[in-house]
């Protein structure tokens, strides 16, 4: 049962037969944002999975449902939080990343928590407080087609083993929009795994063969001795655009229109943008519908970009991820994030 300050229900030890054959199933069994407990071979320790964050982003509600259904028992304690049911369910599945009018769950960790999403968060603090997990895990998919990668708020050995099961590739940010993984401390690591494009079979496998590792191993905050390769990102910034601005993508300018983003930007999704990429058409407003935010609040677009009559290009070498081709999501929240090949560095062991 659930009331209006603690919104989350509850299934404890589920066995294979009680979890329906398909996805979507599963979900209509939930019904609502649910926490599952699953005992493991070790009681005296716990750890932490979220996923469903957003409604669009499957990988890692297949991978738990696939888990679930195997009946495999973990080797410690399992708290796994799936959120955004009823998003994920909304007119077709997987259509929604939140509920049209509500904020985006991932940015509702710092507050307020004052609407349904926000006492969703609010529960979701306390319950992790009241069963003090080792570490957790937030599993996402990218909003466009990606390579895997690894987000992680501190910079040392257990965040980047939590990372290495899934992806050699993380980005060490210091942003705070309200998301699950800043509640990471030494004490309990949270680390954000974005598995992929959420329409491409290869990031459900990642999903599946990484969360096996976080399940099985008794060990997962150690990096193995040898074999290790981590190419590490440091200082992420986010394009941001205003929320009037009008955004199209296209292959060639569109009248009366802010920004054109050519539809193969994708293609630089964890790759090098060297100077000079080629950004997008600016509309009649110019660069005023952009921004570049440092995490200090300093808006360093012209550090990143130059302007060419109508034309956006980069104006250094930089790492773009997290490209998006989904205009709202690009308004709403950001068109990309980068961070500068200069804060590239490389670990091995």
């Amino acid at each position: 049962m659930t009331t209006k300050d603690q919104p989350i229900r509850f299934l404890h030890n589920p066995t294979p037969e009680m979890i329906s054959s398909t996805v979507e199933g599963f979900l209509h069994q939930l019904g609502g944002p649910t926490l599952i407990t699953v005992e493991g071979k070790d009681p005296s320790r716990t750890r932490a999975i979220c996923t469903l964050l957003h409604g669009n982003e499957p990988s890692g509600l297949k991978a738990v449902h696939r888990w679930l259904r195997s009946g495999g028992t973990p080797s410690v304690n399992i708290i796994c939080f799936i959120i955004s049911v009823k998003a994920a369910l909304c007119e077709r599945l997987f259509l929604h990343r939140v509920l049209p009018g509500e904020r985006d769950m991932n940015r509702c960790f710092a507050g307020p928590f004052d609407d349904y999403n926000g006492r969703i968060a609010e529960h979701m603090l306390a319950l992790i407080d009241t069963y003090q997990p080792e570490c957790m895990l937030d599993i996402h998919n990218t909003s466009g087609m990606s390579p895997a990668f690894g987000v992680a708020t501190h910079e040392d050995p257990a965040h980047e083993a939590l990372i290495s099961l899934f992806t050699g590739h993380l980005i060490i940010t210091d942003l705070t929009l309200g998301a699950l993984m800043e509640i990471s401390s030494s004490a309990m690591p949270v680390v954000t795994v974005e598995c992929g494009g959420a329409e491409d079979e290869r990031s459900d496998e990642l999903a599946v063969d990484g969360l096996a590792c976080y399940l099985y191993e008794s060990q997962v905050m150690r990096l193995p001795e040898h074999g290790t390769h981590i190419d590490l990102y440091h200082h992420p910034v986010r394009l941001e655009l205003h929320p009037t601005t009008v955004i199209e993508f296209a292959d060639e300018p569109v009248p009366d229109v802010d920004l054109v983003v050519p539809t193969d930007l994708e293609q630089h999704n964890f790759g090098t943008a060297p100077e000079g990429t080629f950004i997008g058409w600016l509309g009649p407003r110019g660069v005023k519908v952009l921004r570049m935010i440092h995490a200090d609040g300093r808006d360093l677009f012209s550090n990143y970009f130059r302007v060419e009559g109508r034309r956006l290009y980069t104006a250094q070498p930089m790492k773009l991820f997290m490209i998006t081709h989904n205009k709202e999501i690009a308004v709403s929240d950001c068109l990309f994030y980068a961070a500068p090949e200069r804060e590239h560095t490389v670990l091995t062991n």
